[in-house]
């Protein structure tokens, strides 16, 4: 048989319990009280309890004898046996109100805890189990959940099956003493309120408590269950990979770059900025669109209406500049022209709508819906967003659609649209409900190429129109549309031309995730504002920036003067991250290549975060 001293080594080397075990024994009238073991009353001058006494034995490491005189509650009196039940405890009035609703349900609670037969023992004999001069009935283990398993595992290692245990959250000293000495079998205890009270036993803690001729079966389980691998602490699967935080891993990849191990890709560098961390450089891309099919020898109506020629030009351009975004872009006029407009071409400037289909505000009620994959350009210019996902550049890659506001003004006339805004602003609203549900419709067709996306909005620019007039006319359908891509998981890109600083704060709110912007157009020097500038102050990391250097200089500057652009918006907003470096606008279709050139040159060199940082 297993003596006391081993088994505590054992419990300690297989469960490292932060307590002692506690060895417990209830004496009968002939058995006498060890002469060292502390007596509550006499020694403490204070009456205790079951779950205190026990709870000396495991932090204190003393032996106290509990008697009759000693103990204070009347629960555990009445389970250990030290006097009779009173009527009052059989009624179930002590636990009414406190741990049940009504008496007949405490009569049950009461009924339901293990007892002994009053004067069957008259003592409550504890000690840690290591320094325990008596032999124990039962060994009570405080443990935390897991060390609370490797027990129950232990019990079960011979003889299979699972472990039979009941909780009432009250009375647990019936639970470790009572129960288990009158079953022979192991119990999984959950200490009461008492317990946690005056016991002190802590939110963390479980407890196990073991019948004493069933302890060597418990220490061999333990030992069984070790050696197969099941082990306290709790054995952690360690063979894996870690996924750490994008933004750590973005340093592993830069190291990876550094030593030649791998290469970032343009896409690496454009998704660093929207993660608001950092890679080798500052991601960079003109807007461009004709200027591709020039460079390829193609009119601006051929890159515009013929798609298989226009991405090849796209490509092209790509293998060229290898900027960090490539665009499936051609002109703004196709979602006018699929409403009905004409479109006018020219050798030099971008398509311009000629004719307006709604300058009979009447017509709007005639209006029919564009079919994205049948209507006029709009079906060429989905197997252009097609052909450039398929292309897969290691870009990032998107599609530049119009927005509900330069629809509606396309169809309409801008300067009559403006009229509107004073004359008719419910024929407004009128037409941005039919081009904001045109271009769900439009976007949804688009993204599902997998492709990003953009909607432009050059004419909803603070040089056209008021802060206000945005706010009224053209916020809530903004809004409405972001949230609608936004339910599918889509981030939503928008352009404006001109001024737009005074409603920048209106383009976060709306939910745009990125915000392209022009330079400041206003005539008057003394009023010039740094957009770029401004939208920082304004944004802080709430939205991707993407700008501004002057588009105009591309067709003719000099080498330092598209240098002193570049430096200009990489001082001012490269720091911070959630920045691309792009052209104000769309550069224009007959640029001079060899300015693009300088301007990509430029911001690899300028851009390197290295210097930046």
């Amino acid at each position: 048989m297993i003596d006391a001293k081993t088994a505590d080594r054992e419990l300690q080397t297989y469960l490292r319990p932060q307590t002692f075990p506690v060895a417990i024994r209830m004496l009968r009238a002939d058995e006498p009280i060890p002469d060292r073991a502390r007596r509550p009353a006499r020694d403490f001058k204070k009456l205790s309890m079951s779950c205190q006494v026990i709870d000396m034995a495991r932090r204190y490491g003393w032996t106290i004898a509990l008697t009759r005189e000693d103990h204070i509650c009347s629960l555990g009196i009445t389970a250990i046996g030290f006097d009779k039940p009173l009527p009052i405890y059989n009624v179930g009035t002590l636990c009414e109100g406190m741990y049940t609703e009504t008496k007949e349900a405490g009569q049950r609670s009461e009924a339901a805890i293990d007892k002994f037969a009053p004067g069957e023992y008259h003592c409550l004999l504890v000690a840690p189990l290591d320094r325990a001069t008596f032999e124990p009935h039962v060994v009570c283990v405080y443990a935390n959940p897991a060390q609370v398993m490797r027990l129950t595992q232990a019990a079960l290692w011979k003889r299979g099956g699972r472990l039979a245990s009941s909780f009432e959250g009250r009375a647990v000293c019936a639970d470790i003493i009572v129960t288990t000495m009158k079953t022979g079998e192991p119990q999984v205890i959950l200490p009461c309120s008492g317990d946690r009270i005056f016991g002190q036993t802590q939110d963390h803690e479980m407890a196990f408590s073991i019948p004493w001729d069933r302890m060597e079966e418990i220490v061999e389980g333990l030992r069984g269950t070790h050696n197969g691998g099941i082990r306290y602490p709790i054995t952690q699967f360690m063979e894996y990979e870690a996924k750490l935080p994008p933004r750590y891993m973005e340093v592993n990849k830069l190291w990876d770059a550094e030593k030649g191990k791998t290469k970032l890709t343009n896409r690496d560098r454009v998704v660093a900025a929207y993660k608001r961390s950092f890679s080798d450089r500052v991601p960079v891309y003109p807007i461009v669109a004709s200027f591709a099919g020039t460079l390829d020898g193609m009119s601006i109506e051929e890159y515009c209406t013929n798609p298989t020629r226009a991405i090849a030009a796209m490509m092209n351009y790509y293998e060229r500049y290898q900027p960090d975004v490539v665009l499936a872009y051609n002109d703004l006029a196709k979602e006018a022209e699929a409403f009905g407009c004409g479109v006018k071409y020219s050798d030099y400037v971008v398509p311009s709508i000629e004719t307006h289909v709604l300058e009979d505000k009447a017509a709007l009620a005639k209006l029919e819906m564009p079919d994205p994959y049948k209507t006029a350009r709009l079906p060429g210019f989905l197997e252009q967003c097609e052909a450039l996902v398929k292309a897969a550049p290691p870009t990032a890659t998107g599609a530049v659609a119009v927005g509900p506001w330069t629809i509606a003004m396309l169809l309409r006339n801008p300067e009559m649209m403006l009229l509107d805004t004073f004359e008719d602003p419910q024929f407004i609203h009128d037409l941005m409900r039919v081009t904001t549900d045109f271009c769900k419709t439009w976007g949804d067709a688009i993204v599902k190429t997998r492709i990003g996306l953009s909607f432009s909005e050059p004419t909803a620019s603070i040089s056209l129109i008021s802060p206000d007039n945005y706010r009224e006319f053209i916020a809530p359908y903004h809004k409405e549309l972001v949230e609608h891509f936004k339910a599918k998981k889509v981030g939503v890109t928008t352009h404006i031309c001109g001024v737009t600083y005074p409603i920048f704060e209106d383009l976060i709110g709306c939910g745009f995730t990125t915000v392209s912007f022009d330079l400041d157009q206003q005539s008057d020097p003394k009023l010039h504002v740094d957009q770029l500038e401004r939208f920082v102050q304004v944004a802080k990391g709430r939205a991707v920036a993407i700008g501004n250097v002057d588009a105009t200089m591309f067709e003719k500057a000099t080498q330092p003067q598209i240098e002193a652009e570049v430096r200009r918006c990489i001082d001012t907003a490269a720091r911070h991250s959630g920045f691309i470096l792009s052209t104000s606008c769309e550069i224009p279709p007959r640029s001079n290549p060899e300015i693009v050139k300088w301007f990509m040159d430029a911001a690899h060199e300028y851009g390197r975060y290295e210097r930046i940082l």
